[in-house]
Formats: structure tokens, C-alpha cells, sequence
């Protein structure tokens, strides 16, 4: 039977009911019908119940990630990474601080990744990262030094340097399509 005689109707209702992992499977078949699977995955990813499944445990912060784009070359789900406000992170050393993480899908335990402070980040400066160790996944952030607050009054002596502050502010987080069918 040739699948081009059937109305465009018929097919999109046939997908509508096929699971992920079979949308995804379908999608390899022929150019006509991986057009329609394209539109019923990012349907499904963008605005369906999908939309929230994914999430981001930093530091202790748990952070929502909504999709908002599926890319039909790359076959990656691209989502925003809401934070109300960014992670606080108080060290001594500047420099190989690992910042754990750990990515979430409904609220279960997927994958550990790590975020690194590098040595030599001016104080007040803003650099973009990627996470490292992230096999399911890419996530960038952006990591803030803050500059050191010198509050000293004369009775106290200081035994220690104050620490250096930082703040780490999760922007975006790609997920390929082979990995969220297979969840």
C-alpha cells in the first residue's frame, strides 16, 4: 500500500496517537513522513507534555527547563533554563572549584555533570561555560566572579581571607531527540 494516497488528515491523526520512541522510529522512513513527524514531535516537545519534563539540580537549586525549539537538522531539543535567581557559591581558591550538577527528568535522576571555575577570572567579570562530563546532554551558564566585600572594624583581627564569591546562572540546555524518545 502506497502512504501518499492517504489524506494528510488521516496521517497526522495516526501520529497523534504513535508513542515517542515510535515517532522518532517513523521519522527514518520516508521524506514525506518525516515532515509529519517533525511537526508532531516539536509539537509535542514545545507545547505538549513535554514542555516541563526536564529540569536542573545546581548546587542544590533546582531549576525548571522549558523547551522552546526543535531542530530538525540536528535532532536536538532545545530548552530555557529558568532560574529566579542565580546560585551563590562561596570559595577559597580561584581556581578548579567543581560546581555539581546533576540533570532531572521528572524530577528523577538522570546524568551528573560539572561546572569548573578556571583561574584568573577578574573580579566583576562575566564568562559563558559548558558543562563537563555531560554525555545526555549540552548546558551552558554563565558564571559571575563578584568582587570581594572588605568589612573590617578594628576590634576584630583577621585570621583568614575573605572568600571568593561567585554566582553561576544556567541559560540554555540542548537534549538530542534519541535521548527523550528512549526515557
Amino acid at each position: 500500500m502506497d502512504i501518499s494516497v492517504l489524506p494528510t488528515e488521516i496521517i497526522l491523526n495516526v501520529l497523534e496517537y504513535l508513542p515517542l520512541a515510535d515517532l522518532v522510529r517513523a521519522e527514518r522512513t520516508c521524506r514525506m513522513i518525516q515532515a509529519f513527524c517533525h511537526g508532531e514531535i516539536e509539537r509535542r516537545i514545545t507545547s505538549g507534555p513535554l514542555k516541563n519534563d526536564w529540569g536542573v539540580l545546581v548546587h542544590l537549586d533546582q531549576a525548571i527547563a522549558t523547551a522552546t525549539h526543535f531542530d530538525t537538522r540536528t535532532k536536538k531539543v532545545t530548552f530555557n533554563v529558568t532560574m529566579q535567581q542565580p546560585v551563590q557559591i562561596k570559595t577559597m581558591f580561584d581556581h578548579k572549584r567543581h560546581i555539581q550538577c546533576s540533570l532531572l527528568r521528572r524530577n528523577q535522576y538522570c546524568e551528573d555533570f560539572v561546572f569548573t571555575v578556571e583561574k584568573g577570572m577578574s573580579e566583576g567579570s562575566t564568562v559563558d561555560i559548558t558543562a563537563e562530563g555531560a554525555a545526555l546532554c549540552e548546558i551552558n551558564a554563565a558564571l559571575t566572579r563578584h568582587e570581594k566585600s572588605i568589612t573590617s572594624s578594628t576590634n576584630k583581627k583577621l585570621i583568614a581571607p575573605s572568600p571568593h564569591l561567585y554566582s553561576i546562572q544556567l541559560t540554555q540546555l540542548q537534549i538530542p531527540l534519541s535521548t527523550i524518545a528512549a526515557q
